[in-house]
């Protein structure tokens, strides 16, 4: 049986080095505020660049990077403005958030 999955002659990038190669890329996709960060789904493994909306509600890509990149799966989210000053921390992490039981407890004093 045929090998059906063509292997790369380029290797896969570490999560460390796609994230700082797609950051340094991004610039040419957009000109809003976007974060760059590794995730995975039932596929495996892909870089994911999140980048706030324009203020009238359209996307802030104007152009896509390739889905396939450095041997990285690469997906492109469109978020609200201020999307990513809520949920994520400068480095591209995701900032720890509370779920509602833990806010009412805060707001009742117990």
């Amino acid at each position: 049986m045929a090998d059906v999955h063509k292997k790369s002659e380029n290797p896969k990038l570490s999560k460390k080095e796609i994230i700082k190669t797609l950051t340094e890329e991004a610039p040419m996709y957009t000109k809003n505020k976007f974060i760059v960060s590794c995730e995975s789904d039932d596929c495996g493994n892909h870089v994911v660049l999140r980048v706030e909306r324009n203020t009238d509600g359209t996307s802030g890509l104007h152009k896509h990077p390739d889905i396939k990149h450095m041997g990285w799966r690469v997906i492109s989210i469109s978020v609200p403005e201020g999307y990513l000053n809520v949920f994520y921390n400068a480095d591209g992490s995701k900032q720890q958030t509370k779920d509602a039981d833990d806010l009412w407890f805060e707001n009742e004093g117990r």
